[in-house]
């Protein structure tokens, strides 16, 4: 009677159905367990034909310095695992940062939900006003930090992710927060400019300034104010010295000019330029005259006008419709210095917009030749770039009587920001030595109506020309593929043709052809595509013929 009972047909159905549930939750628990193990030790299978997903030998040499540190090195995700996971942006970064702390102990990976939690990253907000997003990454090292956005590890092209230089940027700022120097950028701050003091934070201006010291933070400069008048010359660890819209004229003592050793401000900056190959970045208010100023500034390539700036064809449209407000124009002469900087913008079919306010124009001091060689030198000199510039449909405008910008002066392509680069050929090393001088006419330039605004690519192309110009980080080996402006080298892991098909190729600087797969990996797919199917149906096949037969 009891054997009978268990070989009943509604009993071995129970059992199935039982043995089917459990099945199942098992089938759960071994996948929350296997992912759980793969994100933690990386038990995952890199199916990409660049290896997006696997560190590369020279990353674990460049790398290597790291685990001689005395402390450790923290990457800050600040989004959720999954939410960095959803993404193939920040998902390739997140993954690669795993793997470096699996192989190193000195480096340590966390995560942050900026969105509910924004207190977890005040520590790394410089002012106030610095506002931290999901996709961005935080680098740091004890009390230094740098921030930068996963968009800035992949090169883009026409629109498109082209490539992964990741390794590059992680390392170059692995090398930055660790390096021993901190060097310095300065506000010029005795002329009436406005700037960030971090000493007075209720100090008036400092809003204004805020995103500009923000971004110098970010650079891995650390941030001082400077009185010219109180100085004899410039500190020897300033790498970017800031003058932004100075109200006042630079000082000069005309009845010391034949004094020995008495030095004006406007000579200070020059043997800063020319001894330090230094950096200076200027925004100068086009309404404000400024005669020594102005002498320094022909001198360096920028004759500034006194003409407010109107393109109709391409501005902000605003209430009034003054037409001041100017989308620039990209130089997109892949050999120009600008193109250089932002040439990942420039190339884009809809390129983002480069934001001047109430500007005037700048023209080339040196005439058509665009460059000057410096008095009795021929190994140095003076080369002017045009950096943003209006459309031909631009018109300038003078003051009249009434003191209104009405008077139509000049029309057609206008340079609003140039910079003048100073080389200077060494006779030993056969290298040249540059100095930077980038100047705006505007005095808004760097206010947070620009520089703050994220739907403006102000931030971004700033950014970029910091780095360029000043060069302070130990930058991280080119062979790993960078972003870097530094070089003319865009590297980086080249995004190929996903699709299965054999003919798809494309070949590399050594005329190697690739496949968007390769034979290997097409197999693999094909049988991790196929094993689960089949196994459901011949289990299925054998339920249905043990229930049926036996």
């Amino acid at each position: 009677m009891k054997m009978n009972f268990l070989k009943g047909k509604a009993f071995r159905g129970k059992i199935i159905s039982a043995i089917g549930v459990v099945s199942i939750i098992l089938l759960l628990l071994l996948n929350l367990f296997l992912t759980n193990i793969g994100q933690e030790k990386m038990l995952l299978i890199d199916t990409t034909y660049e290896g997006l997903y696997t560190l590369t030998p020279l990353m674990k040499e460049e790398c290597a310095f790291v685990d001689k540190l005395d402390d450790k090195i923290k990457i800050t995700f600040c989004s959720d695992p999954d939410t960095l996971i959803s993404s193939a942006i920040t998902r390739v970064a997140y993954f690669m940062a795993l793997q470096l702390e699996n192989h190193f102990d000195n480096i340590e990976v966390e995560t942050v939900n900026v969105i509910y939690n924004p207190t977890a990253v005040s520590k790394y907000k410089s002012t106030s006003l610095k506002e931290i997003a999901p996709t961005d990454i935080i680098v740091s090292y004890g009390d230094r930090y740098r921030i930068t956005n996963a968009d800035r590890f992949w090169i883009t092209s026409g629109g498109e992710y082209a490539a992964f230089c990741g390794e590059y940027r992680l390392a170059t700022l692995f090398r930055s927060v660790t390096a021993i120097n901190r060097p310095k950028a300065y506000f010029v701050v005795d002329h009436g400019e406005t700037y960030y003091d971090k000493t007075n934070p209720d100090k008036a201006g400092n809003a204004d300034a805020a995103y500009l010291y923000d971004m110098l933070v970010e650079r891995g400069l650390e941030v001082e104010t400077l009185e010219l008048s109180k100085i004899d010359e410039i500190p020897s660890d300033c790498v970017l010295l800031v003058i932004n819209n100075p109200r006042e004229d630079f000082s000069v003592d005309s009845d010391r000019l034949d004094e020995f050793g008495y030095i004006s401000d406007t000579e200070k900056l020059d043997k800063y330029l020319v001894r330090d190959q230094g950096a200076v970045m200027i925004a100068k208010d086009y309404s404000i005259t400024l005669p020594v100023f102005e002498e320094f500034l022909y001198e360096w390539g920028f004759d500034t006008s006194t003409s407010l700036v109107r393109d109709e064809s391409s501005s902000l449209v605003d209430e009034t419709n003054s037409y001041t407000d100017i989308v620039a124009q990209y130089d997109k002469d892949e050999d120009s210095y600008g193109y250089a900087i932002y040439g990942d913008f420039a190339s884009l079919s809809s390129a983002p917009s480069m934001v001047f306010k109430n500007t005037g124009y700048i023209s080339c001091s040196y005439g058509e030749a665009e460059g000057t060689n410096e008095p009795g030198s021929y190994t140095i000199a003076r080369n002017y770039a045009p950096f943003f510039f209006t459309t031909e449909n631009a018109v300038a405008y003078e003051k009249n009587e009434s003191g209104e910008y009405l008077s139509p002066s000049v029309s057609g392509k206008l340079d609003l920001a140039a910079v003048t680069v100073r080389m200077a050929l060494d006779s030993y090393t056969g290298e040249y030595e540059y100095s930077y001088v980038f100047c705006a006419n505007s005095g808004d330039f760097f206010s947070g109506e620009t520089l703050g605004n994220y739907s403006f690519v102000n931030y971004e192309v700033m950014s970029a020309l910091v780095e360029n110009m000043i060069r302070i980080d130990e930058y991280a080996s080119m062979e790993l593929g960078s972003e870097s402006q530094n070089s003319s080298n865009r590297g980086g892991k080249i995004l190929l043709d996903t699709t299965m098909y054999t003919y798809d190729t494309i070949y590399d600087g050594d005329n190697n052809v690739y496949k968007g797969l390769t034979d290997a990996m097409i197999v693999v797919y094909t049988v991790v595509l196929a094993v689960f199917p089949i196994a459901v149906a011949v289990v299925g096949i054998c339920v249905r013929v043990k229930r049926k037969y036996l």
